[in-house]
């Protein structure tokens, strides 16, 4: 499999500008804003009053310019652009600072050296990988491969739950400990209140969360991308439904599929406990893969 570099088209990357951006930001998002360091993409998290995920995005300095003012660029998933722009400006009562969209391209690279002002996305560290963001406005660069074929970003975010998106993340429903947002870096608890901050808290410090994003892998010669949306994606253990199938890629080097599910943390004692044990999906073995940041899952207090 080849690693090239590739074109997200479904991401774009808002600025946001003003003396008070950082304490606007702060105040609002998951992750201390004040840490951002240059050249660094950090995740984030505008959540619901309830907690829950309504953007997860990706949070950067802006790169040196000539302007007086500091700016924050946010990475963000296409889809839900004007939403997420609403949102910015519905808690920017005073217009104490800037937001708008930006003509920047994203692309991911496993070759930064090649690339100045590339960003290194933090989420990848904790499991000793380098990946680089990169934001380019010239839509007509040809040194970098815009096929969206290539699938190697994909394996390595499924191998290392790493999700995106509200194709992964089903928006307004899911808490950020689900996916392990806070074992990524991408919310600190230490900075101050944050909108949903009181309900994660709770989560956190009492083991309340019932459900855990975790890697998964499963060898079938018969399943095929097409039958993704017309199947079940439930996953049982011993007759019994424990979650549920979320994303999946194939790797065709090995011809193994690797995805992301959402299971029941009760269920997922069983196997942290027995790293023999598999579960069944679509008649075939499914097999759960812990990274090693995830380990010891969280307990109830």
């Amino acid at each position: 499999m080849t690693q090239e570099d590739l074109y997200l088209e479904s991401k774009k990357v808002l600025k946001v500008s003003g003396l008070n951006c950082i304490s606007f930001l702060n105040n609002i998002l998951t992750s201390d804003i004040s840490n951002l360091v240059p050249l660094e993409a950090i995740p984030s998290a505008l959540l619901s009053p309830q907690g829950r995920i309504l953007f997860d995005i990706l949070v950067s300095l802006d790169f040196p310019n000539n302007s007086l003012d500091m700016s924050i660029l946010i990475e963000y998933d296409l889809f839900c652009e004007d939403d997420l722009i609403k949102k910015l400006n519905m808690y920017n009562l005073r217009k104490e600072v800037k937001i708008e969209k930006t003509n920047y391209n994203v692309f991911v690279t496993m070759n930064s050296k090649n690339y100045s002002n590339s960003l290194n996305d933090r989420r990848f560290l904790i499991s000793n990988i380098h990946i680089n963001r990169i934001y380019n406005k010239d839509k007509s660069i040809n040194y970098i491969n815009k096929s969206s074929s290539s699938n190697w970003y994909d394996l390595i975010r499924y191998k290392n739950c790493i999700p995106e998106g509200n194709k992964e993340i089903e928006m307004n429903t899911t808490l950020p400990m689900e996916i392990n947002l806070d074992l990524l870096g991408g919310i600190s608890f230490e900075k101050g209140c944050f909108i949903g901050q009181e309900v994660n808290a709770r989560i956190k410090y009492r083991g309340l969360v019932k459900r855990k994003y975790v890697p998964i892998s499963f060898k079938d010669k018969n399943f095929s991308f097409s039958n993704l949306d017309k199947i079940d994606k439930k996953i049982f253990l011993k007759e019994q439904e424990i979650g549920e199938v979320i994303a999946l890629s194939l790797n065709e080097v090995n011809n193994v599929w690797y995805g992301i599910a959402k299971i029941k943390l009760s269920h997922l004692y069983l196997f942290e406990e027995n790293k023999k044990l598999n579960c069944e999906f679509f008649g075939s073995k499914l097999k759960i893969n812990f990274p090693n940041y995830m380990l010891p899952l969280p307990r109830k207090i």
